[in-house]
């Protein structure tokens, strides 16, 4: 499962970092998996640059909002579907500016198509086109070729086996063939199966795992009626939805997926295959790769057992890959962590151990506690300002009431974080203050504060607490779970 939460649009480019937000979302999957696309821009004519963000608003509906660089403001979402299932979907843009969505409708689990008509700088949403309705469908792909074809790669459930399979339209979505006709079968069924479609070079590539034993590939040019024979790129275990394919303008095909042992990748030159190259080992998700000039970029999260999702980005060498960096700066573990008790008048570095995953090691050795009495306070620090906090804690409190301020250069401003207040209550807390970086209060700045220089946000006791609480884990790190690429990154 993955867990519902706000949707937003950013840049990722640490020159110019934003976030904007969008909405929060009930839905189980916002913004779908790794194969699938929700961030689309214009790419030419009087709106270039205008994206339009896809994203799964409720467990039946899914929604468009629209911005114009800088991205400080969105528009009033439409609705693209309001019978959708709560599971993943696809959405393509045409050099037109046109939308192409296939989801899957609520109840019957069929797959069904939508068309998003571009005009005026607005998108409207056409009439619902059911594409198939025999078996039971998910994780919808969507695929337009130079020739103008609309494909859809998707998984349907048959006698208890899942299988890949494509569909075509030739008329821009308005015909797809018999409800009862499946198209071309890519596989021959296994316990789970999902696939991603693109196209290179005049030809169609359909990639897919498959039982969790697998990645492989089944190919056809344009216009043929066979597919060639599967072409296995990896097998062993732990192969699921978590992989990506993205096509380069030189030719290139770039896979990233996850295994049993971390995150690798493989390119296609158009005639042959690299190797099998190591990512990173470890607990790793939510793959996208991205091709910028003639470097391959792969985006991926590192997970942390306590739903912590840290968004990284490696370019591929020569040799192996880059160093990991942070997509944005201000979503990582704090620069610092301190903890201050009234009492005795001290603060106390606590930044490696609320970086830890380690359980109650975030405390003012003075009360053997995160926070007591009036006047403690634990202060939160980076090197840019930044908009959210996640707080676990090993003992919660109770009693106690305690005020979030920042640094206004005059003194400690209070505010009201904007997912409502909280005073370390509850075992484990996402504290978001304000909802995106255009919110973030103007006069916020750095201060030193005990020979360390931040932007600091602060919890500080109003009440004394009757029951103190002790931390476990502090950080900036979101619990993000899925993310959308258009463009260069």
């Amino acid at each position: 499962m993955r867990k519902s939460g706000p949707a937003a649009i950013g840049r990722t480019r640490r020159e110019d970092a934003m976030l904007k937000f969008i909405a929060l979302s009930s839905a189980q999957y916002p913004l779908g998996i790794p194969p699938g696309k929700k961030c689309l821009t214009v790419p030419g004519g009087p709106y270039a640059g205008r994206t339009a963000v896809l994203y799964a608003a409720s467990p039946s509906s899914i929604k468009l909002v629209a911005a114009d660089a800088p991205y400080t403001a969105v528009t009033s979402p439409i609705d693209v579907a309001v019978d959708a299932a709560d599971t993943p979907f696809d959405a393509f843009m045409s050099a037109s500016g046109h939308i192409y969505v296939a989801y899957i409708v609520a109840g019957t689990y069929d797959l069904a198509f939508v068309k998003l008509s571009f005009s005026g700088g607005v998108w409207t949403a056409g009439t619902k086109v059911s594409v198939f309705t025999a078996d039971e469908c998910s994780q919808p792909n969507m695929c337009c070729l130079t020739t103008g074809q609309l494909w859809i790669a998707y998984t349907r459930l048959n006698g208890g086996l899942y299988y890949v399979s494509v569909k075509v339209s030739s008329d821009d979505g308005v015909n797809w063939g018999s409800v009862s006709d499946p198209g071309d079968t890519l596989t021959s069924g296994a316990t789970s199966a999902c696939a991603s479609m693109v196209e290179q070079s005049l030809c169609q590539y359909v990639f897919y795992t498959e039982g969790g034993a697998k990645l492989a590939y089944r190919t056809k040019a344009n216009g043929a009626i066979l597919w060639d024979s599967e072409i296995i790129l990896a097998s062993g275990g732990g192969f699921n939805e978590w992989f990506s394919v993205a096509a380069g303008k030189d030719g290139r095909i770039g896979v990233a997926y996850v295994n049993a042992s971390g995150l690798r990748f493989r390119e296609y030159s158009g005639s042959t295959w690299t190797a099998e190259a190591v990512v990173e080992d470890g607990a790793l998700s939510a793959p996208a790769v991205a091709y910028r000039g003639g470097d391959a970029f792969v985006l991926y999260t590192r997970d942390s057992s306590d739903g912590r999702h840290l968004l990284l980005a490696k370019r591929k060498e020569a040799a192996g890959f880059s160093t990991a960096v942070a997509v944005d700066s201000r979503k990582t573990d704090l620069k610092k962590l301190l903890v201050y008790n009234a009492a005795v008048g001290s603060y106390q570095d606590k930044t490696v151990e609320a970086a830890s995953e380690s359980a109650g090691d975030v405390l003012h050795s003075a009360s053997s506690a995160l926070l007591d009495a009036v006047g403690d306070a634990v202060y939160f620090g980076q090197d840019e300002p930044f908009n959210a906090v996640y707080v676990r804690l090993s003992a919660i409190g109770a009693g106690g009431e305690v005020v979030w301020k920042y640094w206004d250069g005059q003194g400690w401003k209070a505010t009201t974080p904007y997912s409502g207040t909280w005073s370390f209550s509850s075992s484990e807390q996402d504290i978001l203050l304000w909802p995106d970086y255009h919110s973030i209060p103007a006069d916020w700045q750095k201060r030193d504060l005990s020979g360390h220089s931040c932007y600091w946000l602060a919890a500080s006791v109003t009440a004394a607490f009757s029951t103190p609480p002790v931390g476990s884990r502090l950080t900036a790190i979101t619990g993000v779970t899925a993310f959308s690429l258009q463009g260069e990154i």
